[in-house]
């Protein structure tokens, strides 16, 4: 499948990029600078190119929106006729750039191109672990998605699972609002227990028989 990271250049574009590849995938890192995103590819490797954040759009069979915030309803708005009733996953955090808990970046975002196929995920996970599915010794770390499109959603939370990461059904859109508040919070642990940016959520689930 091919993959069109829109702010491919950026480290978790990077990240995410190395572990669609590592999964068997084709990554397209979009950027507003070709070069930059070619330079990218290179350092990556075999089954990475970069492009423009257009082209990305056009080709990716799912796009992932890994601008930040600031840029994001623009970028997805110049992109509106390439995004049509593709799958959208939006990694962006706003950081209290829209009311907390009123709202959350997706929805924000999702306003810019109504005809995509908007998916939450990634949102409460580091840059530095993105392709490291589990430290040494540890448990598989979790992505949590959510959508109010199910088949959008399963088809996120299966290319989650190629990588090696768990992907936690989280229900639909409106829970984006929760995950928003979690990222502020993850942050806030991880400088306190001094983790540098290895530290991840974990949903542990009782044992069915």
């Amino acid at each position: 499948m091919r993959i069109g990271i829109l702010g491919g250049t950026g480290r978790m574009g990077r990240g995410l990029a190395r572990s669609y590849v590592h999964a068997g995938h084709e990554v397209i890192l979009g950027s507003r600078s070709p070069n930059r995103a070619q330079n990218a590819a290179k350092e990556i490797g075999s089954g990475v190119r970069g492009a423009s954040l257009q082209k990305a759009a056009q080709e990716g069979e799912i796009v992932v929106l890994a601008v930040g915030f600031s840029d994001a309803a623009a970028t997805v708005l110049a992109l509106e006729n390439e995004l049509v009733g593709k799958i959208l996953i939006d990694i962006t955090n706003p950081f209290g750039a829209v009311p907390p808990g009123t709202t959350s970046g997706i929805e924000k975002n999702g306003q810019s191109a109504p005809a995509a196929r908007w998916v939450a995920a990634y949102k409460t996970n580091f840059w530095k672990t993105i392709d490291q599915p589990a430290m040494v010794g540890q448990d598989t770390r979790d992505v949590l998605v959510c959508s109010d499109d199910d088949e959008a959603k399963r088809r996120v939370m299966q290319l989650i699972d190629e990588t090696g990461l768990r992907a936690v059904d989280c229900g639909e859109l409106i829970n984006a609002r929760t995950l928003d508040l979690m990222v502020p919070l993850m942050l806030e642990l991880d400088h306190r227990y001094g983790s540098d940016a290895l530290s991840s959520w974990k949903f542990i689930m009782p044992e069915t028989g």
